[in-house]
C-alpha cells in the first residue's frame, strides 16, 4: 500500500486506500499512525462511511483503554457521520450507538453526539428501534431519547402510536401503584437525612432504605443518602429529564431544619426524588417522569396529527372491548391449564392433591364467579357454578376429589362439557354488524394497514398501503382450549391482513415482540453470508400489534394448525384418548415419586415407560400420514418437506442459541401450504442472577415423528446443514461485531423488564428505582451476550490451520457440533426425562 501510486486514482479510491493503510496499521499495533491514515482518508474525501466506521472502531478502542470520555464522544460521532453518508447498513450500527448511549459515562459524552447529529440523519432509521427508545425513558438517557421519539412522533406517527399508547397506559398503572407508597417514603427520606445530618456521620457509608408499596413492580425507589465529612447530599426536584436544575447542596453540619424543608416542597407535584446513585452514573429516573415524558411525545403527536390519533383511538377501542373472549371460553382455557397442571405435578397420581394447587382451585371458582360475573353474565353463572364448585372447589370438603388421579378425571369431564357447549353454542363464524357497529360504519382517512415499518428501509408516508375496511366476518380460532377473534383488515390495495386478537397476556409478552425484533436482524445477516443464502434461510417473522397493555392483534395465517392437533386429529380417528400416554407415563411412576427407587432406576423407570408408549400407542408415522393426506400431490409434499425442514433448522437454531426451553406440541404452529412456523411463547427464562436459565436434556424439540416425516436424509442433509450456515453467517466476521451489539441492546431490555417483574423476595441486589446497580447491569448483560456467542462458535463450521490439519487425527466434519445436538435431541434416554406435557414419543 506504501508503495502505490495514488496519482491514478479518483479521490473515493485515494481516500479508500488510506482507509485500508490505517486498517493495516491497526492490527500491526502502530495507533498513532493508524490514527494519522484514517483522518487523512476523511480529509481526502469525507462522504467515505467506510471510513468514518473503521476511524469509530479505533476511537472505541482507545476509550476502552483509555476511559477518556472524549474518544467515546469521537467514536459516536463517527458512526453517526457513517450512517448519515452510508445509509444502507446503518441499523447495525445504530445497535451500537444505543448500546454506547445506554450505558453513558458521568458526562453524557454520547448522549452529547446524538442531540448534536439526530437532524442530519433520515428519521426513518430509528423506526425499527422505537421499543427500545420508551424503555429508555425511564432510564437515565432518557432525554435524548426523547427528543427522537419526538422526531418520529411528527413524521412517522403509525410507526410509534400502538407501542407508545400501551406504553402509556403500563406507565400509568405503575406511576398510580406507586402513588400511595411514595408519600410514606418521602417522610422516611426526610427523617433519615435529618438524622444523617444531625449525626454527621464522619465514614462515607450509603445508607439504603428500602421502602415500598409492597406491590410486585420492584418500582419501589432504594434512596441512598451518601454522606462523609463534608460531602454534599443533592436533591433532585421534580424536573421531568431529572436535570440537576433545584438543587440544594446541604453541608454536613448544617441545620437538620433546612435539610428538612427542602424534600418536601420539591416532592410536593408528587414526583420522586430520584438521589445520587454512589458510583455517580448519572440519574435514576423514576417511574412518574418517564410517564410525563411519554406523555409530552403523545401531546405532540396528537396535535399535529389529531384526527389519525382520533381515528386509530376508535379503532383500537372498539377492538380491545368487542372481541374478548366470552365467560364459558375463559373457563375452558383456565380448566385446560389446570389439567396441565395436574399432569406436571410430580406427585404420584393415588396421593391427594397438594396444598398450592387447591389454593390455584379455591382462586380459580372465586374469579370465574364473582360478584362481577354475577352482575355481568347471569346466564352462565346460573349454568355452571353450582356443579363447577360442588366438583371443583376445595372448600365443599365433602365433593371435593379425594386423589390426584380423581381431579384430573373430574377436569378431563370439565374440560370436554366447556368444549362442546363453546362449540355447539357459539356460531364459528361472527358477524362484523353485530359485534361491533362501529367498525362497520367506520370512514377510514388516514389509517394505514399496521406493519409496514419493519422492513428497515426508507418508508415513504405516502407510499404506504392505508386501511379500507374491516372484514365482515369474524372467525373464532380455537386451539387447545383458548378462543381468539380473527379479524381481517382489508387493504386499499386490495390485500388482506389478518389478525387474532390475544387477550389476558402474561407479563412476558413483550418479550415475544423483542424476539421478533431480534429475527429480523438475523434474517438481514442470513441475507449477506453467502452458505445461508443460497439455502433461502429466513426465519418467518409475523407482526405483533399491542392493542391494550393486555390485549394484542398477532398476524396470523389462514392455515396454520399446531403440532399438538395433528396427534388430536390422529387420536380422534382411532377413538383413542389424546391423553392417555400422558396418565400411563404417570401411573408408571407413581413409585419412583414416593423416593423408595434410587435414581438410576427412576430413569430406567421413564426409559422403560416411554419405550411402552413408543411401542403400543403413538406411532412414528402419524404426521407423515397427516401430511400425506392434505398435500394434493407429490411435488407440493418436496415442496413443503423442504422448506419446513429449514424451520424447523432454524428454530432449533433459536432454541439452542438462546436457550429457550417448554417447546411443548401446542406451542409450534406450522401454515400447511407454506411450512413456515411461528412458536408461542418463544423466550429465554432467566435465573434470579439475570442469566439465561435452562434445565431441559434435549438442546431442542426434534422428535421421532419429525424424523420420520424428514427421514434420516433430510435430517443430516437438509437441517444438519441449514444449522450450520445459520450459525456460520451470524457469527462470520463481517457480522460478529454488529451482533455483539444487537444481543446487547435485547438482553438490555430482557433484563430490565426481568428486574421489574422479580418478586420482592429476592433482595440478591441492590434495586434502585427498579433497576440494578449500573455496573452490574452492564455487567450481566455482557455475560449474558458472551454465553450466546460461545455457544453459536462452538457448533458454526470454522477453517483449520495448516498444521493443524496434518496430524495424525482421522479428520473431524465441520458439522460435528450440530451432528451431536441432533443426536442429544433424538436420544431416547434424553427424551424420557422431559416432561410428560412435552409429548416426548410424538
Amino acid at each position: 500500500i506504501n508503495n502505490t501510486n495514488l496519482e491514478f486514482f479518483p479521490v473515493k479510491n485515494k481516500a479508500e486506500i488510506f482507509r485500508l493503510r490505517g486498517d493495516f496499521l491497526l492490527k500491526m499495533n502502530d495507533c498513532e499512525n493508524a490514527n494519522v491514515a484514517y483522518s487523512n482518508a476523511i480529509t481526502l474525501f469525507k462522504h467515505l462511511p467506510k471510513a468514518w466506521i473503521s476511524w469509530g472502531n479505533y476511537c472505541d478502542m482507545v476509550f476502552k483503554e483509555t476511559k477518556d470520555e472524549i474518544w467515546l464522544e469521537y467514536a459516536v460521532s463517527c458512526f453517526f457521520q457513517g450512517i448519515k453518508y452510508g445509509v444502507s447498513n446503518s441499523r447495525s450500527h445504530l445497535a451500537r450507538i444505543l448500546y454506547l448511549l445506554s450505558f453513558d459515562t458521568q458526562n453524557e459524552p454520547a448522549g452529547r453526539a446524538l442531540d448534536k447529529y439526530l437532524e442530519q440523519l433520515p428519521h426513518w432509521v430509528w423506526l425499527s428501534w422505537i421499543p427500545q427508545l420508551l424503555l429508555s425513558l425511564q432510564r437515565s438517557e432518557a432525554q435524548h431519547c426523547k427528543l427522537v421519539l419526538l422526531k418520529i412522533a411528527q413524521v412517522y406517527p403509525q410507526a410509534l402510536y400502538y407501542w407508545l399508547r400501551t406504553y402509556l397506559m403500563e406507565r400509568r398503572d405503575v406511576a398510580t401503584k406507586t402513588e400511595m407508597g411514595r408519600i410514606a417514603q418521602q417522610r422516611m427520606q426526610q427523617a433519615m437525612l435529618a438524622n444523617n445530618a444531625a449525626n454527621n456521620l464522619s465514614e462515607g457509608n450509603a445508607r439504603t432504605s428500602n421502602l415500598g408499596g409492597g406491590n410486585m413492580t420492584s418500582d419501589n425507589q432504594v434512596h441512598q443518602a451518601t454522606q462523609s465529612g463534608g460531602a454534599a447530599v443533592s436533591h433532585d426536584g421534580g424536573n421531568l429529564q431529572g436535570q440537576e436544575s433545584d438543587r440544594s447542596n446541604v453541608e454536613g453540619g448544617t441545620s437538620a431544619g433546612h435539610d428538612q424543608g427542602q424534600p418536601s416542597s420539591t416532592g410536593a407535584d408528587g414526583s420522586q426524588m430520584p438521589a445520587r446513585r454512589n458510583n455517580g452514573l448519572g440519574w435514576v429516573t423514576s417511574a412518574a417522569s418517564a410517564f410525563d415524558a411519554a406523555k409530552d411525545i403523545m401531546e405532540a403527536l396528537r396535535s399535529k396529527h389529531t384526527n389519525l390519533a382520533n381515528e386509530l383511538e376508535v379503532l383500537l377501542s372498539e377492538i380491545g372491548s368487542r372481541f374478548v373472549t366470552l365467560p364459558e371460553e375463559r373457563l375452558l382455557a383456565v380448566v385446560n391449564a389446570l389439567l396441565h397442571r395436574c399432569y406436571k405435578y410430580p406427585t404420584a397420581t393415588t396421593g391427594e392433591v397438594p396444598q398450592s394447587l387447591k389454593k390455584e382451585l379455591s382462586g380459580v371458582c372465586r374469579a370465574c364467579f364473582s360478584q362481577d360475573a354475577v352482575n355481568k353474565h347471569v346466564d352462565f353463572v346460573k349454568e355452571y357454578k353450582q356443579d363447577f364448585e360442588r366438583d371443583l372447589d376445595p372448600e365443599s370438603a365433602t365433593t371435593f376429589p379425594a386423589t390426584l388421579a380423581e381431579l384430573t378425571e373430574r377436569l378431563k369431564h370439565w374440560k370436554n362439557v366447556l368444549q362442546s357447549n363453546v362449540e355447539d353454542r357459539f356460531p364459528a363464524i361472527l358477524k362484523l354488524e353485530e359485534e361491533s357497529k362501529i367498525l362497520r360504519d367506520f370512514h377510514v382517512v388516514d389509517i394505514e394497514l399496521p406493519g409496514q415499518y419493519f422492513t428497515d428501509q426508507e418508508v415513504a408516508p405516502d407510499h404506504t398501503v392505508k386501511l379500507d375496511r374491516v372484514g365482515p366476518d369474524i372467525p373464532i380460532v380455537r386451539r387447545h382450549g383458548s378462543s381468539f377473534r380473527r379479524l381481517t383488515l382489508i387493504g386499499s390495495d386490495g390485500s388482506q391482513r389478518h389478525f387474532i386478537v390475544q387477550t389476558s397476556l402474561t407479563p412476558n409478552a413483550r418479550s415475544d415482540e423483542r424476539m421478533l425484533q431480534l429475527f429480523r436482524v438475523l434474517n438481514k445477516m442470513f441475507d449477506k453470508h453467502k452458505e445461508s443464502r443460497q439455502r433461502h434461510l429466513a426465519i418467518h417473522t409475523p407482526i405483533i400489534i399491542p392493542v391494550w397493555s393486555q390485549v394484542r392483534m398477532v398476524e396470523d395465517d389462514l392455515m396454520y394448525s399446531t403440532f399438538l392437533e395433528v396427534y388430536e386429529i390422529n387420536c380422534a380417528r382411532h377413538n383413542r384418548e389424546a391423553d392417555s400416554p400422558i396418565t400411563i407415563f404417570k401411573e408408571q411412576l407413581n413409585q419412583a415419586i414416593s423416593g423408595q427407587v434410587s435414581p438410576e432406576a427412576v430413569v430406567e423407570l421413564r426409559l422403560q415407560a416411554y419405550n411402552e408408549i413408543t411401542k403400543n400407542i403413538v406411532n412414528d408415522n402419524i404426521f407423515s400420514q397427516y401430511m400425506h393426506k392434505i398435500l394434493p400431490t407429490g411435488n407440493h409434499l418436496w415442496t413443503f418437506k423442504k422448506q419446513f425442514a429449514i424451520q424447523v433448522a432454524l428454530s432449533c437454531f433459536m432454541s439452542y442459541m438462546l436457550q429457550i426451553g417448554g417447546r411443548a406440541p401446542n406451542k409450534i404452529l406450522f401454515a400447511k401450504n407454506t411450512g413456515k412456523i411461528f412458536q408461542n411463547d418463544f423466550h429465554p427464562a432467566y435465573d434470579p442472577n439475570g442469566m439465561i436459565e435452562f434445565n431441559e436434556l434435549v438442546p431442542f424439540r426434534l422428535t421421532r415423528n419429525m424424523q420420520a416425516f424428514f427421514s434420516n436424509f433430510g435430517v443430516e442433509g437438509l437441517i444438519v446443514s441449514a444449522m450450520c450456515s445459520a450459525a456460520q453467517s451470524v457469527v462470520s466476521p463481517k457480522q460478529s461485531q454488529h451482533i455483539w451489539h444487537h444481543l446487547a441492546m435485547f438482553f438490555r431490555d430482557e433484563l430490565l423488564s426481568w428486574s421489574w417483574r422479580r418478586p420482592l423476595g429476592i433482595p440478591s441486589v441492590p434495586v434502585a428505582a427498579g433497576m440494578i446497580n449500573p455496573l452490574d447491569f452492564q455487567q450481566k448483560v455482557i455475560n449474558n451476550v458472551e454465553h450466546v456467542i460461545t455457544r453459536i462458535k462452538l457448533i458454526s463450521p470454522h477453517y483449520l490451520a495448516d498444521e493443524e490439519e496434518n496430524s495424525s487425527e482421522p479428520p473431524q466434519s465441520v458439522q460435528r457440533g450440530v451432528t451431536d445436538l441432533v443426536e442429544a435431541a433424538l436420544s431416547s434416554r434424553n427424551l424420557c426425562m422431559m416432561d410428560p406435557t412435552w409429548h416426548p414419543w410424538f
